[in-house]
């Protein structure tokens, strides 16, 4: 997690609980990356996600749940 601003690493998040809840707050509280950047390890800051700053589902979470194969078809004729 990236200060916004500054870019400084602010803390480190090793991803949501197998049930995709956040580890480090109850469900439906707001996130403690909330209204950070979001950085993969390894990466530059210009891959950084911004997490908005009421944010209460976890971004992995939301990213895995939307993610689908290339191969998919969402539209059909």
């Amino acid at each position: 997690m990236r200060d916004p601003t500054t870019g400084a690493e602010v803390a480190r998040c090793a991803g949501p609980r197998p049930d995709g809840a956040c580890p480090r707050v109850a469900v439906g509280a707001v996130l403690p990356c909330a209204g950070c950047l979001l950085v993969p390890a390894g990466a530059e800051l210009s891959a950084a996600y911004p997490v908005a700053g009421q944010m209460t589902l976890c971004p992995v979470t939301l990213a895995l749940a939307m993610a689908v194969s290339p191969d998919t078809v969402l539209l059909t004729a």
